[in-house]
């Protein structure tokens, strides 16, 4: 496998990813407006039954819900444009940024567009300000922690292993969105949405990416990079 092509295997897999979730996002939707109203609830009360207010599920949820406040997910930003720019790959600082912004000022976007309730059928069990659709864990792990897995696959010397990056990523923010629903201050939708969204914006953006530094080739990777890094 070159070094060129495995990246781009990664993104056909984001891809795939994203139109998954884009199903996802059509559904999420109908509950959204209200056109379906069983589920969300059913959910967090079954969760919470088997759950309770204690135990080692809502421990375990309360740690794994960090990695997706927004001040981890600042740093993790911040400390993965600083690697890249310590090392001159400053189109990877540029992919980076925009994914993180980007995705930022469309999830601000839709809460307030959309203005959903967040729960009210079970107890919340961390504290909650915003609007609840999407979840902005779900999503803001899903850009974040997918373009970062990203740039380190991009960035390697090649090799199945570098796969597992993106599979401890994916892992990572499916365990981030189900807290959420774990310490009910999310309907399921919510998260299903926020999951689409970021996805979706990933791969979007991801694409492009690709395109602009390879000359219009939908593959890019190291050999890529070293065109237009500095020597």
């Amino acid at each position: 496998m070159t070094r060129t092509a495995m990246p781009a295997q990664i993104l056909a897999k984001a891809a795939l990813l994203a139109l998954g979730g884009g199903l996802l996002l059509v559904v999420a939707s109908l509950f959204a407006t209200g056109r379906v109203t069983g589920l969300d609830p059913a959910i967090l009360l079954w969760m919470r039954r088997h759950t309770g207010d204690h135990g080692w599920l809502i421990a375990f949820s309360r740690v794994v819900t960090v990695m997706g406040n927004n001040a981890t997910l600042w740093i993790a930003t911040a400390v993965a444009i600083a690697v890249c720019a310590i090392r001159r790959r400053w189109q990877w600082c540029t992919y980076l940024t925009g994914t993180t912004a980007g995705g930022a000022v469309i999830i601000s976007a839709i809460k307030t567009a959309v203005g959903r309730p967040r729960p009210t059928v079970v107890s919340h069990l961390v504290d909650v300000q915003t609007a609840s659709f999407p979840s902005g864990h779900a999503m803001d792990s899903a850009f974040v922690y997918g373009s970062i897995a990203i740039a380190i696959v991009a960035g390697a010397d090649g090799g199945r292993r570098w796969n597992l990056v993106v599979v401890a990523a994916m892992l990572l923010v499916f365990a981030i969105g189900a807290s959420r629903i774990v310490l009910g201050v999310h309907w399921p939708t919510d998260v299903a949405a926020g999951w689409a969204i970021g996805l979706c914006w990933t791969a979007t953006v991801t694409r492009v990416f690709a395109r602009w530094i390879g000359g219009g080739s939908p593959t890019f990777g190291k050999q890529t990079l070293r065109v237009s890094e500095p020597k």
